[in-house]
């Protein structure tokens, strides 16, 4: 089973490029209260080319300033690990996305596969908000 791993926030294209780049089973979604409202919008999106994915979301009540709230969520969130799993490291805030990484650090060090990777979109920022649905480059982000 492949596990995709990934924040959310209001720039909900970049879960929707991870998806259809990876073809996951499971989606486990990290987000903030204010974003969990656009998830529908890009995993109905996704679905819409690729329907073999089931979606798990978890909220952090602080995406600002919720270190500790994302790293104490991270050993949980670990436990759902497939045979092989892909942490999205962008997309949200940066708690968001320190939440994921510490994910990935957590299954490197109980030797589980896991890649990490980067939706790149070189659009500007306004073409980006018209138009959120346009399926990006995934990278995979080198191991040190």
């Amino acid at each position: 089973m492949i596990v995709l791993f990934s924040p959310l926030g209001l720039s909900y294209g970049t879960l929707y490029s991870a998806i259809l780049s990876v073809r996951p089973q499971r989606v486990v979604v990290i987000t903030s209260p204010q974003a969990a409202n656009l998830l529908h919008s890009a995993v109905d999106a996704a679905r819409f080319f690729y329907s073999g994915f089931a979606v798990e979301t978890h909220i952090l009540s602080d995406p600002f300033a919720g270190f500790s709230e994302g790293r104490a969520l991270a050993p949980d969130l670990a436990l759902r690990a497939g045979e092989i799993n892909v942490v999205n490291l962008t997309g949200g805030t940066t708690v968001l996305q320190d939440c994921a990484r510490s994910i990935a650090d957590i299954l490197r060090e109980a030797n589980k596969n896991v890649q990490e990777v980067a939706v790149v979109d070189g659009r500007d920022s306004d073409e980006q908000a018209r138009q959120p649905l346009v399926l990006r480059h995934l990278v995979e982000v080198p191991a040190l």
